[in-house]
């Protein structure tokens, strides 16, 4: 015969593996999601290149961060990806306004005048905007707000051309628990910030999970090298 404490260690055991399961199981909409603000600093990522925007930046590019993308990520690690298969709609950039959509979320690697210069566009969309619950104006323009609500801190911008401490950058940010800072070889290229949502809108900064401080690349030193961009 079993013993109560066989059957105690069987009940346990049966019990973790359910909840392994329910965890397995669970679909990414159910899952609690925050977005992950992603900033580009146009002189960092042009280091080294030829691209059309690298050679003839707008003015607002060499002074300000620019946006990478808006990405709904799980509340604790991973994020989800290519959630539908809606295509992008080429008619967002002219609802929006091109000029604002080329200013504040610019591809460097084309010229404006390219056919290629929404495929940016297009890949957020597919990759990460299928995956907010909102429509593609929404998501465009919601992550266009987030630039005027927390926009480049001024340290950063007192620092164009020098070295800025990486920690005085994260404080500009709200503190290291909010901002995982981007660099390669010190040089800053970007930053990422976190979000809370309330029906698939950003409505305030938030902590960032663990997940995403770790993804702070900016850690060789305190120094971080704040290059400086000039139109010909």
């Amino acid at each position: 015969m079993y013993s109560c404490h066989h059957i105690l260690l069987c009940l346990f055991l049966c019990n973790m593996i359910l909840e392994v399961m329910c965890q397995l199981t669970l679909q990414p909409s159910e899952q609690s999601q925050i977005y992950v603000y992603a900033y580009s600093w146009t002189p960092g990522f042009c280091h080294g290149q030829n691209y059309p925007g690298c050679v003839e930046p707008l003015p607002y590019w060499t002074t300000n961060f620019t946006i990478h993308g808006l990405w709904p990520q799980y509340a604790t690690n991973g994020y989800p990806s290519t959630c539908t298969s809606e295509p992008f709609d080429a008619s967002i950039p002219q609802q929006i306004g091109e000029n604002k959509m080329i200013q504040y979320w610019p591809d460097v690697q084309y010229d404006v005048t390219s056919a290629s210069y929404n495929s940016f566009w297009q890949h957020e969309w597919t990759k990460h905007g299928t995956c907010s619950g909102l429509s593609q104006l929404d998501y465009f323009s919601q992550a266009l707000d987030l630039t005027n609500r927390i926009p480049t801190p001024s340290v950063l911008y007192d620092s164009i051309g020098k070295n800025v401490s990486a920690n005085a950058l994260r404080i500009g940010f709200g503190g290291a628990n909010y901002v995982a800072l981007q660099c390669t070889n010190q040089i800053l290229t970007g930053a990422y910030n976190c979000w809370e949502q309330k029906n698939n809108i950003p409505s305030a900064q938030i902590e960032c999970p663990l997940s995403v401080v770790k993804e702070d690349t900016c850690i060789k030193t305190d120094d971080i090298i704040v290059l400086s961009l000039h139109p010909l």
